[in-house]
């Protein structure tokens, strides 16, 4: 059991985190899916195929550019933690930003999942085209990784299987409301998207939409009710335009709009609002909220739970004691096991002369500062320092 006390002027909050995580699973249990009419055809991304004896591992795929050549780098699933930095001899992605000193995104393996933090104090992350400090990478899935305007493109998949969108024209028409539809210039035929998915376009075979003789890479995203196109990397010579102007950085789709991509140009349509001419990316791109929570991992049944912290300036106890801000009812956590003194974007992490002692990424530690992305245990209850989703 846990006793969360946040700001001191609340009352306490006492949560038991078995229950909590036993609540959690049978709810997805007992609330099964509801069952949708059957759509009119679409052009949707491939479901991933049912898992099978003698499956391949998930591989976490990283594509990143290195002196204008895609280069490519595979992890499997024995490798937990990922480093993106500016040092080479340290990180397991290298990025060169010109005038940033200091970049560290961490990639940290929690059951299934891949978490993409920003751990370093600055503001340079988007994830699929929305800023934010933290993303969630599921199997069967691709992100596209901004850090300034460096991209780095991810594809966690298992046995060497894509998501790539298999191509369903129809008769040049209207699309419906939840699509958007593409059609390459001189062509009758349209191909259609989900409207509110996100979508690469590029020529490797792992792309929702393969482009032909181009060496393009887009992106199409939904924010705040809007689609949005960003190059993800061009030809400088031929940029990627929307309506004339360039989309190095996101520019809002209008229907009729006609984008180019390198030689070849194609018209975007879709069921728009009339006010959307008022929307702009960069007053509605706001960065999610900062507030820091402690992510709880069940080792056995693999259920998480978020524990929101209280703000910079206050210290927290940890320890078995239920008078602890963070009771935690093991044996293995002494009565009064660590403290934990909360900063804007960080937190420093005291052991109290614990039996068992407090980890830090698998290190014991006397005295440790820790930022998002990493893991502490304290005895043999861990947590991830992340952002709150």
């Amino acid at each position: 059991m846990l006793n969360m006390q946040g700001d001191p002027n609340t009352a306490k909050k006492t949560i038991d985190v078995s229950k909590e995580l036993k609540k959690q699973t049978s709810t997805a249990i007992s609330s099964p899916p509801p069952v949708a009419a059957a759509p009119a055809p679409v052009q949707v991304a491939a479901p991933a195929p049912a898992p099978a004896a003698g499956r391949s591992q998930p591989t976490l795929s990283c594509y990143y550019l290195s002196r204008q050549t895609w280069q490519k780098k595979d992890f499997l699933t024995s490798k937990q933690r990922l480093l993106i930095t500016e040092d080479p001899h340290t990180s397991d992605i290298p990025v060169g930003i010109p005038n940033v000193q200091t970049v560290n995104i961490v990639l940290q393996k929690l059951a299934s999942e891949w978490y993409l933090i920003e751990s370093s104090n600055t503001s340079l992350m988007s994830a699929n085209g929305i800023p934010s400090h933290q993303s969630i990478i599921k199997e069967g899935s691709k992100h596209v990784l901004f850090i300034d305007k460096i991209p780095i493109i991810f594809n966690f998949s298992s046995g060497g299987t894509t998501t790539q969108t298999s191509k369903i024209e129809f008769a040049k028409g209207k699309p419906e409301k939840d699509e958007f539809s593409l059609v390459y210039e001189g062509t009758s035929a349209e191909t259609r998207f989900k409207r509110d998915n996100f979508y690469i376009f590029g020529p490797s075979d792992f792309c929702d939409f393969k482009l032909q003789n181009e060496n393009v890479w887009i992106m199409i995203f939904h924010y705040m009710g809007c689609n949005y196109l960003r190059t993800i990397h061009a030809n400088p010579d031929n940029p990627v335009t929307v309506d004339g102007v360039s989309a190095e950085n996101p520019i809002l789709l209008f229907n009729d709009s006609r984008i180019m991509l390198g030689k070849h140009a194609m018209s975007f349509h879709v069921d728009q609002e009339t006010n959307i001419a008022n929307q702009d990316f960069n007053s509605n791109s706001e960065r999610r909220s900062e507030k820091l929570c402690l992510l709880c991992i069940d080792e056995q049944t693999l259920e998480k739970y978020s524990f929101a912290l209280p703000p910079a300036g206050k210290a927290l106890n940890v320890g078995r004691d239920s008078h602890c801000e963070i009771h935690i009812d093991s044996k293995d956590v002494s009565r009064k096991h660590s403290q934990v003194i909360i900063y804007e974007r960080s937190a420093l992490v005291f052991d109290c002369y614990s039996t068992n002692g407090t980890f830090v990424n698998g290190e014991k530690i006397a005295k440790r500062m820790v930022h998002p992305g990493d893991l502490v245990c304290f005895g043999d209850t861990k947590f991830m320092f992340c952002y709150l989703e």
